[in-house]
């Protein structure tokens, strides 16, 4: 049997949500064969079989959000597979011809045998005690030799040099022997009780459980005597349970005691009915994720009720655009804006892009406007560094990039996209003008990598096609500077002393008014209008 987890997705990228499963349980898969389509905050990523077989059991369900190496798929061998369904085969032709008989054989042995029982002797042995916690020292033992006891019923507990914790047992039956006495010092996988249980009385403990009991943390300098009576479960709420059934390590307890977190209110992420410190943290992080979020919907407004003004219709919004409203808040939040905008000429540099756009075309490329400017802005960035580089406040530094990466905002239906094309500097604009209609294409068709929309050093945002007349683009953190582009018009220009009619492109530059002040930016601006009004400089 093999089980296939969620491979990595993407750097930066921790989690994803199911929104396709495409096999079913039955099929026969090969390795690289797609079994399913995660979407995440950048991407919708399609994720390959790492082995061949036969698929026994999906594990996953559209709308599940997974993470890297959660179960997936369980395979069985193809081999394996059409020997188990032989062997079934065999197996339910010679049930069928015998029930009669053995139906006899199950009455007459029930009635000889007083209990189909088990009897097994179990050692239960010291769990973790915390992170960092190696050992501690036994202060009281609450059972005895001979006393019946049930899962999590807590057997001993262990003084450490943070907290006292309580140690429950892992099932339940009779205890035949206790391993340590009080003052022993133990660590983690010391043996403390053996315990006589039947495999239906474990069955049945497995799935009882009490709310955590919470315990005082002790200094090792007060006594005993002296130290806060402790508070029992029963002070604080009733028993319950996550569907009526759930167990907790004493790791996952602690922690979850810590921060204040009811155990009982916890989704698994496992098949068990264990919740694990993994579940703990994932759930705290998830609550706090919420508590952020709700803090954000609350500071912009209870929205009124717009039914009482007639019919409305609500659609959920896609995992790349709140992404996008994430990441455009913290921009908004954390840099302070500032712009400035000329108007370029491009009427020389537009004659020749149509003169020479169809040497591009018969090549399998296009020349645009966005693939020159990708050249004209990768050389300025070069000869003005300070446009390619991040604040880093903690250290008070800023951080020059070596290499140029520029993003080209994409308006797609799932939402706002930012291919990258990395190392611009160094390449030309026949190379620049294939890579952005391959990335264009994967963009369409919905599989761009992860790795192909990380690392910008610098934006553009491209809405000459729509045709607006200006645009004050957002900086994008950690980025410092963007590059905004309205739509070309022609204009009666004032030259030689006669008005002559000019192509003219408005462009915007969205900076970061810590780092970049106004003069910088428009000397950085002045170069952009430059490069692109006469191409010679791009030689020098």
């Amino acid at each position: 049997m093999t089980e296939l987890k969620l491979p990595e997705l993407g750097e930066g990228i921790e989690n994803g949500i199911v929104i396709n499963i495409m096999v079913k349980v039955g099929d026969t898969i090969t390795e690289e064969q797609s079994l399913l389509e995660v979407e995440t905050d950048k991407v919708v990523v399609e994720v390959p079989s790492d082995a061949s077989g036969v698929i026994t059991e999906i594990l996953v369900e559209t709308g599940d959000e997974i993470s890297q190496g959660t179960p997936i798929i369980r395979l069985e061998d193809v081999l394996t597979a059409e020997a188990n369904e032989t062997v079934n085969e065999v197996i339910s032709a010679k049930a069928n011809a015998t029930s009669e008989l053995k139906e006899t054989k199950v009455k007459m042995e029930v009635s000889k045998k007083p209990s189909p029982i088990k009897q097994t002797v179990s050692e239960i042995k010291l769990p973790s005690l915390g992170e960092g916690i190696e050992k501690g020292t036994i202060i009281a033992i609450h059972v005895t030799v001979g006393e019946t006891i049930v899962s999590e019923q807590t057997l001993l507990e262990v003084e450490t040099d943070k907290v006292v914790v309580e140690v429950p047992a892992d099932f339940g039956g009779e205890i035949t022997d206790i391993l340590v006495t009080r003052g022993d010092e133990i660590g983690e996988g010391t043996p403390i009780a053996k315990i006589l249980g039947s495999t239906s009385d474990v069955a049945a403990d497995e799935i009882l459980t009490e709310v955590p009991k919470v315990i005082a943390p002790v200094n090792s300098d007060i006594e005993a005597s002296t130290r806060p009576n402790r508070i029992k479960s029963s002070d604080l709420a009733t028993k319950k349970t996550r569907n009526g059934k759930y167990r907790a390590s004493p790791l996952a307890k602690k922690i979850a005691r810590e921060i204040g977190i009811d155990l009982a209110t916890i989704p698994l992420t496992s098949q068990s009915n264990r919740i694990s410190v993994k579940d703990v943290k994932n759930y705290a992080k998830a609550l706090n994720q919420n508590r952020v979020s709700g803090m954000a919907t609350k500071s912009m407004g209870t929205l009124p009720d717009f039914r009482k003004w007639g019919d409305i219709r609500s659609e959920s919004m896609s995992g790349i655009m709140q992404a996008t409203g994430k990441n455009m808040t913290t921009s908004w939040s954390t840099i302070p804006h500032a712009w400035l905008q000329e108007k370029v000429d491009i009427t020389y540099l537009e004659h020749k892009r149509q003169a020479h756009k169809g040497v591009f075309k018969a090549k399998g490329a296009s020349l645009t406007i966005t693939g020159i400017l990708v050249k004209v802005v990768a050389k300025a960035l070069k000869d003005f560094p300070i446009f390619n580089a991040s604040i880093d406040l903690h250290n008070a530094e800023i951080v020059y990039k070596d290499y140029i990466n520029i993003g080209v905002a994409v308006d797609t239906d799932r939402g706002l996209l930012v291919p990258v094309l990395k190392n611009a500097d160094q390449k030309s604009i026949s190379d620049i003008s294939f890579e952005l209609g391959s990335l264009a294409e994967k963009v369409k068709s919905k599989k761009i990598a992860a790795e192909e929309l990380d690392g910008a050093t610098f934006t553009i945002s491209n809405l000459g096609g729509i045709g607006t007349s200006a645009i004050f683009p957002l900086v994008s953190f950690p980025q410092v500077a963007i590059l905004g582009v309205a739509g070309s018009q022609t204009e009666a220009v004032h030259i030689d002393e006669q008005f002559q009619p000019r192509l003219i492109m408005p462009i915007t530059i969205g900076f970061d008014h810590r780092i970049i002040n106004g003069a910088d930016a428009a000397r950085f601006l002045k170069h952009v209008k430059t490069l692109l009004e006469d191409w010679f400089m791009w030689t020098l």
